[in-house]
């Protein structure tokens, strides 16, 4: 199985992108996040405008990746922040092709996918954590950390598409402080399934390693990376 593993696009697929499904003869498309729109909120508004991550035109992006007929495994990322998350279905739910899942398992050709989008967790999001909405979010980690060890130590050989890296491994900030999930970096460790997909720490794109699961942080913008598994 070929996969096309994108990285968060913000807008920005890759260039040639027809060329390289064709040439690669890619089987599957996985996006970690982030396809084109951040809903607009005043409180995140400027710097998500400086950033450039708002994009009203999201269901263009959603529609071309869509539109070469294979199955496209993708995450909402950041768009599930304040909202976007109904935005984000309208879209990804108008193709049968699109499967998206915040934490959940598809399995394609006898290999497993696992999702696990977005999370937020207090040791990394200071001073955000005494904010209402992240705290309703960090409510639900304990169920999701179950769901997620519960779908991995039923097949150890899955792949983990995961819009945050683990902490530890290509996440570093650049201040210098790493700021992936615990709960993802604790399920690797426990359970060393094939490899992790991820994005979302734009400068800290690159490989690495938690045991003998490779870990891909896919970059942003256009940038992408082809498997083989």
């Amino acid at each position: 199985m070929k996969i096309l593993a994108l990285g968060d696009p913000h807008s920005k697929l890759p260039r040639n992108l027809d060329a390289i499904i064709k040439k690669n003869e890619i089987d599957v498309i996985v996006c970690v996040g982030d396809i084109g729109f951040v809903p607009k909120k005043p409180w995140l508004q400027e710097a998500w405008d400086k950033a450039g991550n708002v994009d009203e035109k999201y269901e263009k992006y959603v529609d071309k990746i869509a539109s070469y007929n294979l199955p496209v495994l993708t995450l909402r990322g950041d768009t599930y922040i304040e909202g976007g998350k109904k935005i984000a279905d309208r879209f990804l739910r108008k193709h049968k092709n699109v499967i998206n899942k915040f934490t959940g398992k598809y399995n394609l050709n006898g290999q497993n996918f696992v999702f696990f989008d977005i999370s937020f967790e207090s040791e990394t999001m200071k001073p955000q954590n005494k904010i209402r909405f992240f705290v309703n979010k960090m409510r639900r980690n304990e169920n999701r950390e179950l769901k997620l060890n519960k779908m991995l130590s039923e097949d150890k050989n899955s792949i983990i598409i995961s819009h945050n890296p683990p902490y530890g491994v290509v996440d570093k900030i650049s201040i210098g402080k790493h700021v992936g999930s615990k709960i993802l970096q604790r399920a690797i460790k426990k359970y060393q399934p094939k490899m992790v997909l991820c994005g979302h720490i734009h400068e800290a794109e690159g490989e690495g390693k938690i045991g003998k699961t490779k870990i891909y942080n896919l970059g942003s913008h256009g940038k992408y990376k082809i498997l083989e598994v």
